[in-house]
């Protein structure tokens, strides 16, 4: 119906893509186009106009913000039809409540238990117990991930241990067999395990599945260039039969394959589905010309993509601002001066966005805001210096210049682990209490330690540990602060305790320790009297200005600003290893998912876009010549214009800022 009140305000090809109901749809959805406004209006046309029951659409989403928003939204479009049975979830809440329907037939109770995240880490870790591995360098959490993609690729049993092998070391299929088993005894199933389980009973069971075909009579699959092999192998299943299916995606914003997601799902879509009819979304309603002019000539750079060509009906807007600075520290300080000026230009710090490619960059800009007393907020990540493994050394660091601080102290005491559990660390306590002792006094003393009911490998790792911070305390005022930091690393062993150097996390891990010894050699270079305890106060005094602020400048890493919006923002760092990222172009042999990336953070920018790099750049410890990324050469000179020489006007707000998504993806 061409005159339904829910296509007003739709532009042309969004109303195609609303009406064109029957069969597979491709929606191509370029950045900044209205891709939930088209969802949840076609979701809403097929119930109003088409007269489709709610409980015979299936929408697949990929959170459960997400999914409360779509189906708020379709409430709110169809106030005359009951839409409490309409099936708006995430791929894992669709296949939950399928299987606890179906159970039976994949081997479960109706009752069975899904584990969250801290039940499987709990799990794995009672498996890596009774199999008797070294559960300090095995780590749950790398366990946890390596399974997690096995099962995404559908893959059980000798399959998946055969998988994991080729990835990891034979003890990782060893935990998995156990894991798997523990599981099976407890009739309980993981997140993966879902999709997993819901393929496999549509493709073991067809009256099942054609059951399942007759119900959901219109499937539905939002962001879906972030699909799995598991996610597409359900929607080629639940519409395998009928055809009437629409994705929405856009390949351009694919940025997530170290997770499982397959590009290919939305670039092969005709080929499994060669009736589908193809819509491009390609009117952007957030960004400039200028904008949209530089993201698009990066992109087709890319040789995997469908094409597209976003335009708007805004104006030209400023061009591209091109920063530079002679190291980091200039680069930083040329950014909070453009900040500044944008502030005293009328604009709110929660409008202006800095985006780093991985989380160890952050520091140096963090450093930069407070000394210019610039309030700002980590999304979807935590401040540098409140890592967990920068505060660990941090904590070491303070009870060497000051063994009474018992709060360092309890930190670090069984960090790495060293046995000494929970009830010894409660009786050192309260021992030291009761003879009015500081816990680092029973540490020095055997018989304190007797008196305190340590005994064994707790009371040899409490003596070793004071014995290593007696040695530190000695020798700190007559070595680098670096040396210091790199001696508690090495006799520790807290390195090796991260967990496997392969996995995603750990690797995140060292950046952030190997920025922090950076950070180190830098404060001595600049206050070469300094030692050890005014190192220790600099960074408490500056830890007490930077509480978060609403108004705070927002800085997140590429991946969690996917989704987000901001009149204006800061890509910075762009240098060659840096971003393109040298290890990720390494792992996938090309550039394209970096240049997505990066497209991603140009197209979150409403009015303004500045590109930063520097010429020397101190980072992970090593001060090295950098060389501006290619990304910033392939921006057209047209487009761009060095900050020195820039034309800028005043950049004025138009609506509130989208706020920062909390189910944000990790940094890579």
């Amino acid at each position: 119906m061409s005159d339904s009140p829910l296509l007003t305000n739709l532009n042309p090809p969004q109303r195609d893509a609303v009406t064109r109901t029957e069969g597979p749809l491709l929606v191509i959805a370029g950045a900044g186009s209205g891709k939930t406004r088209v969802i949840t209006h076609r979701i809403a046309y097929l119930i109003a106009e088409n007269g489709v029951a709610p409980w015979e659409i299936f929408a697949a989403t990929f959170t459960n913000k997400a999914a409360r928003e779509m189906k708020s939204r379709v409430a709110r479009l169809c106030t005359a039809h009951d839409t409490v049975q309409l099936s708006i979830a995430t791929f894992h809440s669709q296949c939950a409540g399928i299987l606890r329907k179906e159970a039976k037939a994949v081997g479960l109770s109706s009752h069975y238990t899904i584990c969250d995240d801290t039940d499987q880490i709990a799990l794995l870790r009672s498996c890596i117990e009774e199999l008797g591995l070294d559960k300090n360098t095995l780590k749950p959490a790398d366990i946890q991930a390596v399974i997690s993609l096995a099962k995404m690729r559908l893959l059980e049993d000798a399959e998946a241990e055969k998988h994991i092998l080729s990835l990891r070391s034979g003890q990782y299929a060893d935990v998995y067999r156990l894991y798997q088993k523990r599981l099976r005894e407890s009739d309980a199933v993981d997140f993966d395990d879902l999709l997993l389980l819901g393929v496999k009973l549509w493709r073991e069971n067809p009256a099942i599945l054609e059951a399942y075909r007759r119900r959901y009579r219109y499937v539905l699959v939002d962001e879906y260039q972030d699909t799995n092999l598991a996610q597409f192998e359900l929607v080629r299943l639940l519409a395998g039969q009928h055809h009437n299916l629409c994705v929405v995606g856009d390949e351009d914003q694919s940025i997530y394959s170290w997770r499982g997601a397959e590009i290919t799902n939305l670039l092969d879509f005709q080929k499994h589905f060669p009736d589908a009819r193809v819509i491009r979304l390609e009117q952007n309603y957030r960004s400039t010309k200028n904008i949209l002019d530089a993201a698009h000539e990066v992109i087709v750079h890319n040789t995997q993509r469908l094409g597209k060509d976003l335009w708007t009906e805004k104006e030209r807007g400023d061009p591209i601002v091109v920063i530079e600075g002679s190291t980091e520290t200039a680069e930083a300080r040329k950014i909070v001066g453009q900040i500044l000026d944008l502030r005293e230009g009328g604009l709110s710090l929660e409008e202006i966005a800095l985006f780093y490619r991985t989380n160890a960059l952050s520091r140096i800009y963090e450093e930069a805001l407070r000394e210019a007393n610039v309030p700002y907020r980590v999304i979807g990540g935590v401040r540098f210096y409140d890592r967990k493994e920068i505060k660990d050394l941090l904590a070491y660091m303070q009870v060497i210049v000051n063994p009474g601080n018992q709060i360092a102290l309890m930190r670090v005491i069984n960090a790495p682990r060293r046995g000494i559990g929970k009830s010894a660390l409660s009786n050192l306590v309260n021992h030291a209490r009761e003879q009015n002792l500081a816990v680092f006094e029973v540490l020095l003393d055997h018989e304190k330690l007797t008196a305190a009911g340590l005994k064994g490998k707790a009371a040899e790792g409490a003596a070793g540990f004071a014995d290593m911070i007696v040695q530190w305390t000695a020798i700190s005022t007559r070595i680098s602060l670096r040396a210091l930091a790199e001696d508690i690393l090495k006799k520790t062993g807290y390195i090796e305790s991260l967990g496997d150097p392969k996995s995603l996390e750990v690797l995140s891990r060292l950046e952030n320790i190997q920025e922090f010894l950076g950070a180190l050699d830098e404060f001595q270079e600049q206050r070469p009297q300094a030692d050890l305890a005014d190192y220790l106060e600099t960074i408490a005094l500056r830890g007490a200005d930077e509480a978060d602020k609403a108004d705070g400048v927002s800085l997140m890493t590429v991946h969690n600003a996917k989704g987000l919006e901001f009149d204006v923002v800061f890509v910075v760092a762009l240098e060659k290893d840096i971003f393109p990222n040298a290890r990720a172009v390494r792992e996938q042999m090309h550039n394209e998912e970096e240049r997505r990336l990066f497209y991603v953070a140009l197209t979150r920018a409403r009015k303004r876009v500045y590109l930063t790099n520097a010429y020397v750049r101190r980072l992970y410890g090593r001060t090295e010549n950098a060389y501006p990324s290619i990304f910033l050469g392939e921006i057209p000179k047209q487009l761009r214009a060095r900050l020195e020489k820039a034309d800028l006007g005043p950049v004025i707000h138009e609506g509130k800022a989208r706020r920062a998504r909390t189910d944000a993806a990790p940094a890579v």
